[in-house]
């Protein structure tokens, strides 16, 4: 009998929840630190950031920060969150993500499925069900773990007689979660704890996803850093589903990249031109690999506009998600017979770091370079990833050519 009740209660509380602040910015978060893990923050309640309007300030910024305090290496955290996401919907958000790039996945459901008071039977059905696809769809290395709901009535507008029958619900189903959990090999289920001091009157603030930041931190470190041990035993197990190459899916996000606006081309020529600045060089470039050439988006001190893909180092850069060092390229057997090396460009020093686009595939890179070698370990690799995360993101700015 309460069930069309409490739907109807958190169908009209819902509304409201429009006019609460919650991240306006981009989804996505990094902490500094190189040799980066990929965190995917996926779901609704606490991943929405009621009561902050930078994702920053959000648990992915939290998170970013906190564990790369304890892994010393950096941390690139996506948030896919929506409030009105319920275990019934998130299989299909699901199978809108490529679950494979990431080193771990955090889920954030049922705070909409307490409210409606969500059977047992169909969340333990739904449950599973995504539980499976998250384990089937990622790498075999991928560590899920699972954020118990948290208190519905920690949401002033849910904080009622009906917010104490819908957080009696959520135990139960956090309590169905925990054994389902326990019973995946790859998943951990973390129970929510509420902070120990609410602001009065208030929604989540910075504090408090900082809070629940380090609840969820220390439970992914050790598994994030056991994975890195054995990471080159599971080479391969990141490769696209269906038989596609990475590649295909590389050149499909360049296809898409809009021309950058006149404000966000004059930001990346800063961050270019700062990027040469910092590390003392004669030129500096974020160029983009696109089929058999890579073209220079933004460049300084190169007169070149494009260069084959063949002599590109920008070609080697993307082949993985840290930097490229090369001290003197004369000496690299990668570069011994490039134009690039012995001709007019005379590049000897180049230090590179990938840059994505906002569906993850490498497209590009910003790089610096010189005609006279240098030690590799002169170059701050944090600086040039922090350089080249600030064009991402002016990139992921741009309107799409589709």
């Amino acid at each position: 009998m309460f069930v069309p009740i409490m739907r109807a209660w958190s169908a009209a509380m819902s509304s409201e929840l429009a006019s609460l602040p919650r991240p306006t910015d981009a989804p996505q978060a990094h902490s500094a630190g190189i040799d980066s893990d990929r965190v995917l923050v996926f779901g609704g309640g606490v991943a929405v950031g009621w009561g902050v309007l930078s994702h920053d300030l959000a648990l992915p910024g939290s998170l970013a920060r906190t564990l790369s305090f304890l892994t010393e290496r950096g941390t690139d955290v996506d948030v896919v969150a929506d409030p009105r996401t319920t275990i019934t919907t998130a299989r299909d958000d699901l199978e809108e993500l490529k679950l494979s790039r990431y080193d771990a996945i955090v889920v954030t459901i049922g705070s909409q499925d307490a409210r409606m008071l969500t059977s047992v039977r169909v969340w333990r059905r739904e449950l599973a069900g995504v539980l499976r696809y998250l384990e089937r769809e990622s790498s075999r290395s991928t560590q899920i773990f699972v954020l118990g709901i948290h208190s519905i009535r920690l949401i002033p507008l849910f904080d009622s007689v009906l917010g104490v029958l819908a957080d009696r619900h959520a135990r139960v189903l956090n309590r169905v979660t925990a054994r389902m959990c326990s019973q995946m090999p790859r998943t951990t289920f973390v129970p929510f704890t509420a902070p120990p001091v609410l602001s009065p009157g208030r929604i989540q603030t910075a504090i408090d996803y900082n809070y629940w930041a380090q609840i969820l931190a220390p439970r992914m470190a050790p598994r994030l850093d056991a994975e890195r041990l054995v990471s080159e035993d599971h080479a391969g197990d990141a490769a696209p589903q269906g038989g596609e190459w990475p590649e295909q899916d590389r050149q499909r996000a360049v296809d898409g990249i809009g021309v950058l606006g006149e404000g966000a081309q004059t930001r990346v020529d800063r961050i270019v031109e700062l990027a040469r600045h910092t590390f003392g060089t004669r030129s500096a470039a974020f160029s983009i690999c696109d089929n058999d050439r890579q073209w220079h988006v933004s460049s300084v001190g190169l007169d070149l506009k494009e260069v084959p893909r063949v002599s590109s180092f920008s070609t080697i850069t993307i082949l993985e998600s840290g930097p490229m060092i090369v001290s003197d390229a004369r000496t690299d057997e990668r570069f011994l017979d490039n134009p690039l090396v012995h001709g007019e460009s005379h590049i000897r020093f180049y230090a590179g770091f990938p840059v994505e686009s906002a569906s993850g595939e490498r497209i590009g890179a910003l790089c610096v370079f010189d005609p006279e070698p240098r030690p590799a370990d002169e170059v701050d690799s944090g600086i040039l990833r922090a350089l080249a995360l600030m064009v991402q993101r002016e990139l992921g700015n741009a309107p799409s050519a589709v």
